[in-house]
């Protein structure tokens, strides 16, 4: 169980060596840094908040229109990719196990158990929701930031404690109170009881604390302009020296930490109770919104959350975790980092030479877009022109537009028909339609994607085999994209199981009662369900050697294609049976008709599986599995044998049972020695 916090250092400032010797010469070095870190970045804001326009399918002409009711039409290639790759990784994520655990020695027989866990907790910890906007990210801004951590949650507790006495210094005797009772030590920092050691002067006292209790795993999409990796100009992660990550908490808040010894109390009252985000334009892409005005206890103040490799003891480098006030320099927080926070990046297209990546609408098809939007703006204002053509009127004409408007069944006034012409402008011409097709090629060969592959009917006559191709030569282009994805999502899953690890250890009796499903599972791989008291989930379920790997990474997310290989393979199967019948043997046994069964109902779209794979359906299972165990028995075999028989006449030799005769009497003895 962990403590309460006592202060909100875990170093004394006595005890800083080195080039910093004081919190305050921390906190400068670490504005000083959040600050290049910033200024670093250049204009990447203004890229981000421009990509997120495109995508919006937002307003880019702006007063560059030729005339005010001209079009402004922004392309809709950068949505349409965007959200057709995106919807194609959710679904191969997302697929019915995001994970698949693998366990060695030991651990092997709880690998399902642990898998179908991790299905159910990432359900209600909607991990999805996360998932989803982090992704999405990551196409409109040099990388998806997901933070992972473990979740507290604070809670007033009493325990029973033997507490030091506090003793006179001159007679060594306890001090009595006013209330004639004997006073309890207590720490001159943080005012907590003291815990008696030894020998020394004690009393057994009720103590109501506040006690923190682990939840879980917590979770927070970062957006990109509010988070920092330092250096700025990092190649790798292991030149990486620190992460920082920019948050709002208001005033109140502030002040009740430090009640709880989170914050430091100096600090939080340095920084004052001013609002920093009044009339501030909010930095969260996508969209850039007016922040109200927060007042009184609405206030809130912009932190920093800083983890930092450095020697601030003198015993070499280790992790820290600070919060800093940038701007006033004021350090509220330093601590040993335990390493159960975690930044995870999620970097779809790859940039050399640094830790972040190219985005699809910024770098991918920014030129190819911008020449999409130039031309679909050219068509429409061209087509409206010579919809809505202008009118030529001649000097000194009796007709005046102001007065007569234009309109059906409007009268004008003439002296002349010749005085009012309508100037004739050609329609849009073929080749602009032709510029618009091959400026979707473009963009389709740059993606590596195609209207087959978006599912979209692109008109053009091919064949079969000719889609098929392209689809699949897409495919290539996706697999690609999943794999970069890979390595952050086994990462996202060993972050969740040691927090999940550690949460469970903190319970008397376990948490989350097992689903029928998962019991279900565990005894058809020969886990004992008899031992897991209550039916409930302990840590010890999750200790061993355990590796989660995203499942779409290792298959193919088409459900139709899945399909198609079931099928192959149930015809590969019967093939193979009719030249090795042992390799039945080995099938027909309850495992591989539940792996079958659970796979047909995947690749056809069942929606109730429980129906199938249920305590009945279990059962007999494993009332046929125990049948055929039984009948497979040497002695069962001579009991059938000499059922078989008239009178008690035995089994032929080696337990073989004859063949009965026509008649339907015993069969004939077999000479001795005869095989």
């Amino acid at each position: 169980m962990p403590k309460k916090p006592k202060s909100a250092f875990d170093i004394a400032e006595k005890e800083l060596k080195g080039d910093l010797t004081s919190y305050e010469d921390i906190a400068v070095w670490l504005t000083r840094e959040l600050n290049n870190g910033l200024d670093a970045r250049g204009g990447i804001a203004q890229e981000i908040r421009d990509n997120w326009t495109r995508y919006e399918q937002g307003r880019t002409r702006g007063t560059s229109a030729p005339w005010p009711d001209a079009a402004d039409l922004t392309s809709p290639i950068t949505t349409e990719f965007v959200d057709a790759l995106h919807s194609r990784v959710m679904d191969t994520i997302f697929a019915d196990r995001v994970w698949m655990v693998e366990g060695w020695d030991d651990a092997a027989k709880r690998a399902p158990f642990v898998e179908e866990f991790h299905q159910r907790t990432l359900e209600e910890e909607r991990l999805q929701d996360y998932l989803d906007e982090v992704l999405l990210r990551s196409w409109n801004e040099p990388a998806g930031i997901l933070e992972i951590s473990e979740a507290f949650e604070m809670r007033r507790e009493i325990q029973r404690k033997r507490v030091k006495l506090q003793l006179d210094e001159v007679t060594g005797a306890s001090i009595i109170g006013e209330d004639n009772q004997p006073v309890m030590a207590r720490d001159p920092e943080t005012g907590d009881y003291l815990d008696a050691e030894g020998d020394e002067p004690s009393v057994d006292a009720d103590i109501d604390t506040w006690q923190p209790v682990r939840l879980g795993p917590e979770y927070d999409v970062v957006p990109y302009l509010d988070f920092l990796t330092l250096p700025n100009h990092a190649r790798s992660r292991p030149q990486i020296w620190g992460y920082a990550k920019r948050f709002h908490r208001r005033v109140p808040e502030l002040i009740a930490r430090v009640a709880l010894g989170i914050y430091d109390k100096v600090a939080v009252e340095n920084i004052g109770k001013e609002d920093e985000r009044q009339g501030a334009m909010a930095d969260d892409a996508p969209q850039s919104k007016l922040v109200p005005t927060q007042l009184g206890p609405l206030a809130q103040k912009e932190l920093w959350e800083v983890q930092c490799l450095a020697d601030f003891d003198g015993k070499g480098e280790r992790w820290w975790r600070a919060t800093v006030h940038k701007d006033k320099s004021q350090l509220l927080r330093l601590k040993f980092d335990d390493r159960t926070t975690r930044y995870i990046r999620f970097v779809p297209y790859k940039k050399p030479g640094s830790v972040d990546g190219y985005t699809l609408s910024g770098h991918k098809l920014i030129t190819v877009q911008e020449e999409d939007t130039a031309v679909r703006n050219m068509r429409a204002d061209m087509a409206a022109m010579a919809i809505a053509a202008p009118i030529l009127r001649r000097t000194g004409a009796l007709w005046d537009p102001y007065e007569q408007p234009l309109g059906p069944k409007a009268v004008i006034d003439v002296n002349d028909p010749q005085e009012l012409t309508q100037l004739q402008l050609r329609d849009v011409p073929n080749s602009i339609n032709i510029w618009k097709r091959d400026v979707r090629m473009d963009a389709d060969r740059l993606v590596g994607q195609n209207d087959t592959s978006l599912g979209v009917d692109s008109g053009e006559d091919n064949t079969l085999g000719e889609e098929r191709l392209r689809a699949g030569y897409a495919e290539v282009r996706i697999n690609l994209l999943i794999k970069r994805l890979k390595e952050p999502m086994e990462e996202l899953w060993q972050a969740r199981h040691t927090i999940w690890k550690r949460t469970l250890a903190d319970q008397q009796n376990g948490v989350q009662p097992l689903m029928q499903r998962t019991v279900i599972g565990m005894q058809a791989n020969g886990l004992d369900v008899q031992s897991i008291a209550d039916g409930r989930i302990g840590p010890e379920m999750l200790e061993g050697q355990f590796w989660g790997k995203p499942k779409g990474s290792v298959e193919t997310a088409d459900r139709q294609r899945q399909r198609q290989d079931f099928n192959m393979l149930l015809q590969q199967l019967a093939l193979v049976l009719r030249v090795w019948p042992m390799l039945g043997q080995m099938l027909n046994t309850p495992q591989a008709t539940k792996a079958v069964l659970e796979r047909l109902l995947h690749v056809n779209n069942w929606p109730d599986k429980q129906a199938f794979l249920g305590s009945e359906a279990q059962g007999v299972l494993q009332q046929q599995g125990q049948e055929q165990a039984m009948l497979q028995d040497p002695r069962m075999k001579m009991l059938m044998a000499m059922a078989n028989g008239v009178g008690g006449a035995s089994a032929g030799a080696g337990g073989a049972v004859p063949a009965a005769s026509p008649e339907g009497g015993a069969p004939p003895m077999m000479p001795q020695g005869v095989m």
